[in-house]
């Protein structure tokens, strides 16, 4: 690259402005090179362009293998100008800063494009040298909408954080069963029966909720023959609970479970404030209830006839 262009700004810089041709068929636009070395505040932009749209393109190019202190200036310019589209260009692009551009084509707007170039030169007949522009990383479809999809989930993911946060205060206001359990990004929260396999389980969709009766144990045969167990106690369990709940033996899965639908709270704030309250108060009779039916020694003995 030396042998080519000694002086990166004086002279790769001025060639590359005089030729973004070059780089216009290579990321499919018609960049107009406004200034060289433009000034962002302490520092200066190798080559600041506008599109055919007017947004503003900012190019930093390097002579040598990519470097931390050029990945922060590019940050920074981006910031600095409202940039686009950032373009950076390097002989050697090192695999770390492929994955941060990658990454910022994931994380930003999907106006926003990240571009990572590996500059070659081709040297012909009488030395005649040709230029050569890689495309390391760029934007894409594809890339944007899993990006839109990686934000959409770490907001489901906040927003289950403080849900639980915020009902956790109020059960345990009113039971000790979730004392030890903390909020986690999961959309449900376990608790023990005392019989070992057996467990509580809040849900919360973004639809609504459930309270689950969990029947998870070392074997599916067991798991269906506790569960016809339940089921033998199902019109005194509804009629004490005062509702009619969902038998799921799943004869196809490991696990069964009994269920109650709370439509009334779920992931949508705007439900927190009144259903929280009403899930709470539900769980309450869900646990007094079951609590009758969750006979350790009548799941012991189904247990040991079984094997």
């Amino acid at each position: 690259m030396r042998e080519v262009w000694r002086n990166e700004p004086r002279n790769f810089t001025t060639w590359l402005a005089s030729n973004i041709e070059f780089l216009n068929e290579k990321i499919d636009a018609n960049l107009n090179v406004m200034q060289t070395e433009k000034q962002v505040g302490s520092f200066n932009v190798d080559i600041f362009c506008e599109d055919e749209h007017g947004n503003n393109v900012i190019i930093e190019n390097q002579l040598e293998k990519t470097d931390h202190t050029h990945l922060g200036q590019i940050l920074t310019y981006s910031v600095g100008t409202a940039a686009k589209t950032v373009i950076w260009i390097s002989p050697e692009p090192r695999v770390e800063h492929i994955e941060v551009v990658e990454w910022l084509n994931e994380i930003t707007p999907v106006d926003n494009s990240w571009y990572l170039f590996k500059l070659e030169v081709i040297k012909g007949n009488n030395d005649t040298v040709f230029p050569l522009f890689t495309k390391m990383v760029g934007p894409s479809e594809v890339v944007k909408n899993l990006g839109n999809e990686k934000k959409v989930e770490a907001e489901r993911h906040h927003k289950r954080i403080e849900f639980w946060e915020r009902l956790l205060v109020l059960l345990n206001q009113e039971t000790p069963l979730y004392n030890n359990v903390n909020p986690s990004t999961d959309n449900y929260l376990n608790a023990s029966t005392g019989i070992g396999g057996l467990s509580y389980q809040i849900l919360v969709r973004q639809k609504n909720s459930s309270l689950i009766l969990v029947i998870e144990k070392k074997s599916t045969e067991l798991n269906k023959k506790i569960f016809d167990y339940f089921y033998s106690k199902k019109d005194d369990i509804e009629n004490e609970f005062g509702a009619e709940l969902m038998w799921r033996k799943m004869e196809d899965n490991k696990s069964s479970k009994i269920q109650f639908d709370i439509n009334n709270c779920c992931l949508d704030k705007s439900t927190w404030e009144n259903g929280m309250p009403v899930l709470v108060n539900e769980f309450i009779k869900w646990h007094v209830v079951l609590r009758k039916y969750l006979d350790k020694s009548a799941v012991q003995k189904i247990e040991e006839e079984l094997f």
